[in-house]
């Protein structure tokens, strides 16, 4: 029984690690548009933002209105430790949480979140406030 137990357990594990290399690639890659006032994004032409976690470090890449030639690369300082930790997705999403009707980027990975504020056409270096997952 315990061996049938174990076996289940690591079949689970495979089976949720084939569906994350399906959905995010290796290194995992999480991609998203957003309208958030950058560069005078429209819902026509939004914003490009890729979170990359490369070998557990934690960076989100944005092209304001999908303009290349006006990259921003934010280092998030997550940084994750432990076994296969570089396999771990990272998501962004976008919400005001300060309440100045700008959307905030709010980047989670695993348990951690950690929420950028959105000021001068950019997302500022130094998070606002840590946000419960």
């Amino acid at each position: 029984m315990v061996g049938g137990w174990l076996s289940i357990g690591m079949g689970q594990q495979a089976w949720q690690g084939w569906q994350d290399d399906l959905h995010y690639g290796r290194p995992r890659t999480y991609q998203i548009d957003a309208v958030v006032g950058h560069n005078h994004d429209t819902s026509a032409t939004p914003s490009h933002f890729i979170a990359l976690n490369l070998h557990g470090q934690i960076t989100v890449i944005e092209l304001p209105a999908g303009d290349p030639s006006k990259i921003h690369v934010y280092k998030t300082g997550i940084a994750l430790l432990g076994s296969n930790q570089d396999l771990t997705p990272a998501q962004v999403a976008f919400k005001d949480l300060d309440g100045d009707g700008k959307p905030d980027m709010v980047v989670s990975v695993g348990d951690q979140s950690i929420a950028f504020k959105n000021q001068n056409d950019v997302f500022s270096p130094t998070p606002m406030k840590e946000v419960k997952a």
